[in-house]
């Protein structure tokens, strides 16, 4: 199931993170690659929510970019994930990117409220793009790197969304505020072709059965009929629909930068920094704190949605006071929570996963979180542009963390949904019989 790409040392031994990126060349450049992409993503993400605010004057505006930015996903899921499955996951990464490029300079043409409509196809046509790279990209990682970097390697993938959020964010805020956001969109389309180059230079096992004519639905319904049969990895997909429940609340953070703070898009810039350097905090401890110990880190996942809670509702007394760096270090607080869950909820499927299905599993995985990103976004979305307090919705958001996090770490304590060593090994047992089988 992992690769073992140098005899030198015991691909079972964890390794660290300078130590993966020295010995492993090949992770290094899909790592680089999606840092590079990460960057222009927040780039255009922080000019495209002043873009809006500023023609629409409306926070519902800016909820419907965020809506954008997930639903698309859930409805790609019965064809993206078998296509990750199916192609070859290199040539299907590349592709995704070369598209992108072309899309992202559309957002240039935005000039007036009349022409708000081709933000919103752009977007879409952004994650449509990502629908396909994402689950083709978070599936290759066992495939080029082994067992014992695994942790580390999902860690460093985490990190290079983490980082970009914090530091593409937050110069995309500068750019966008000193030069204007058409530079941050062409900075986008120009990330989007280095990563493409990047990922062309390096080889990424497929899966048996790629080349194989695609039956989406035949494909789908395989992949569901996994997580039917075993539910601990239906209880791991439950990590990220349920944050998804919570991370509309980050709809708030435009309103919060530009109308409660008063700072601009540099405003909402700094708040998405915060989410970034928290999500890049989180995936760092687990090891730390957790280890391999399955118990722990099964703590860690509910824990880890109380950790939400706390951040939102720093952020709303921030927002009461008027205090936009404790803000910041709410969000640093909430989203450290959001890299945690999905640092551990990544590693664990990866690990309970057969090759052969696991881009499909991921991309339910991502599928079911957008589904709930949409649900949310939209009704926070709703609620702002029916006069809500920003701040109150912020406490809501805290609540739906929190109670969601209870839940999850009471399903998963026993019974079917157990997350435990046994079902692990378990788990492992099926996939050594199902890679015979084939």
């Amino acid at each position: 199931m992992f690769a073992a790409h140098h005899p030198a040392y015991d691909p079972n031994r964890p390794v660290g993170y300078w130590q993966l990126l020295k010995q492993n060349p090949r992770f290094r450049t899909l790592w680089i690659a999606q840092l590079i992409s990460s960057g222009g993503d927040w780039f255009n993400s922080v000019a495209l929510l002043g873009l809006v605010l500023q023609l629409t004057r409306s926070g519902l505006g800016a909820s419907f970019v965020l809506l954008a930015n997930s639903v698309p996903m859930f409805f790609l899921m019965p064809i993206a994930g078998p296509v990750a499955d199916r192609f070859d996951r290199r040539t299907l990464m590349i592709l995704a990117n070369l598209f992108s490029a072309g899309v992202a300079l559309l957002f240039i043409l935005v000039k007036t409220e009349d022409m708000v409509w081709l933000l919103y196809v752009a977007n879409v046509l952004l994650i449509v793009s990502a629908s396909f790279f994402n689950p083709a990209s978070s599936a290759s990682i066992p495939n080029i790197v082994t067992r014992g970097e695994l942790f580390a390697a999902n860690a460093l993938s985490g990190s290079s969304w983490g980082i970009m959020v914090m530091v593409g964010s937050a110069l995309g805020g500068i750019v966008s505020t000193l030069l204007g956001r058409d530079l941050a969109f062409v900075i986008n389309a120009l990330s989007f072709l280095v990563s493409a180059g990047l990922i062309a230079l390096i080889e990424v096992p497929s899966p048996k059965g790629t080349g194989k004519q695609i039956t989406p639905v035949k494909d789908f319904i395989e992949g569901m009929r996994y997580l039917r049969e075993y539910l601990p990895s239906m209880a791991l997909v439950g990590i990220e629909l349920g944050w998804g429940f919570g991370v509309g609340v980050v709809v708030l953070l435009s309103v919060l930068g530009t109308q409660i703070f008063h700072a601009g898009d540099a405003g909402i810039g700094i708040l998405y920094a915060g989410r970034g350097l928290g999500v890049l905090i989180g995936p760092f401890v687990v090891p730390v704190l957790a280890g391999n110990d399955i118990k722990k880190l099964r703590h860690a996942v509910w824990l880890s949605f109380l950790s939400a809670g706390i951040g939102y509702v720093i952020v709303a007394y921030a927002g009461w006071i008027d205090t936009i760096w404790l803000a910041f270090l709410g969000m640093i607080v909430a989203h450290f929570g959001g890299g945690v869950a999905w640092a551990v909820g990544s590693i664990l499927l990866q690990i309970t996963t057969p090759d052969r299905l696991r881009g499909r599993v991921l991309s339910v995985n991502g599928g079911l979180g957008t589904l709930g990103a949409g649900i949310s976004t939209l009704f926070f979305g709703l609620a702002l542009q029916a006069g809500s307090s920003p701040m109150a919705l912020a406490v809501v958001g805290a609540a739906i963390f929190a109670i969601y996090g209870v839940f999850w770490g009471l399903i998963t304590a026993g019974g079917r949904f157990h997350i435990s060593e046994t079902t692990m090994v378990a788990s492992e047992q099926r996939i050594t019989r199902t890679q015979s089988a084939d």
